[in-house]
């Protein structure tokens, strides 16, 4: 581990002096390993702790940059596990589900583009923290419709509409954009599809190799890059790729109903998370404001 500590200190960061820098370094490799591992293996739905654990571990790692870093940090390595996660699953995706996807992800793509370069260097808690209690209530409530019909012996069929398709990917793109947190969202439209878990999770990754390639331009516009640059976070594709071979083993020793169960479960919980973390933070505010 030393020597690796070595060259991250060569990167012209200034990098923390925190007695427990270990730890931390130990939170920020797990959260990109995850970002691999999901991606390969259990689609993009899964991984929304990634942001949460990447944003403890910067104003440790980087503290002069802190939480800002975050949402830069992390976008090239998304995209780096999308385009893994693309080559393995290149022929077991939905081109259909993709197509009906893209209006409303391009209206989602340029609002919340335009949302983001506005918040840039204002305070964007609100606005991000809104979206996130929203993602949260959604996953939840979602996850325990698809619970309760489990229970009573069956799930309605699904049915395909334009207005959902395109409020789905609208809502995908705009979140994915602000907070990296669309995750539920395509996971909560994608599953009642049946589709199997190769082509759900080739799907997912196609999907948001589009989105997340498409946020880049938008990122270096905006200031994102500056606390953190994707010179920086391309040193830790390594751990994507170790990621992405993790991901893919598990996914092909898993049934689908477990596999289903297990992407349903992880869900519900970071709704909760998701619920109880944007509520206490509003209400931190509010106090402080009164």
């Amino acid at each position: 581990m030393r020597p690796f500590f070595s060259l991250l200190s060569t990167l012209h960061y200034p990098l923390s002096t925190s007695p427990m820098p270990i730890f931390w370094w130990a939170v920020a490799l797990l959260a990109i390993f995850l970002i691999g591992m999901t991606k390969s293996g259990f689609g993009s739905g899964v991984g929304l702790m990634v942001v949460p654990m990447m944003a403890l571990a910067m104003p440790h790692i980087l503290p002069e940059r802190g939480e800002r870093a975050t949402l830069g940090l992390v976008l090239p390595l998304l995209v780096a596990g999308d385009l893994i996660a693309v080559y393995q699953y290149r022929r077991l995706f939905s081109r259909e589900i993709i197509r009906r996807l893209m209006r409303g992800t391009i209206l989602g793509l340029i609002g919340g583009g335009l949302l983001l370069i506005w918040f840039h260097n204002r305070p964007p808690a609100v606005a991000t923290l809104l979206i996130r209690l929203e993602i949260g209530a959604e996953a939840v409530v979602l996850v325990g419709l698809n619970g309760w019909r489990t229970l009573r012996g069956g799930q309605a069929a699904y049915t395909p509409s334009v207005w959902k398709d395109d409020a789905v990917g609208s809502l995908a793109a705009a979140s994915s954009t602000l907070a990296h947190a669309a995750g539920p969202i395509i996971t909560l439209y994608l599953l009642p599809q049946q589709l199997g878990r190769d082509v759900f999770v080739g799907t997912s990754a196609i999907y948001f190799f589009i989105v997340n390639t498409a946020k880049l331009p938008v990122y270096g516009y905006g200031g994102l890059f500056t606390d953190a640059s994707p010179l920086f976070s391309l040193r830790f594709l390594p751990v994507v790729a170790i990621g992405a071979v993790a991901g893919w083993w598990v996914k092909s020793r898993i049934s689908d109903l477990i596999f289903s169960r297990i992407v349903y479960s992880v869900t519900f919980c970071l709704g909760w998370y998701l619920l109880i973390d944007a509520a206490m933070k509003l209400w931190r505010g509010t106090q402080a404001v009164a």
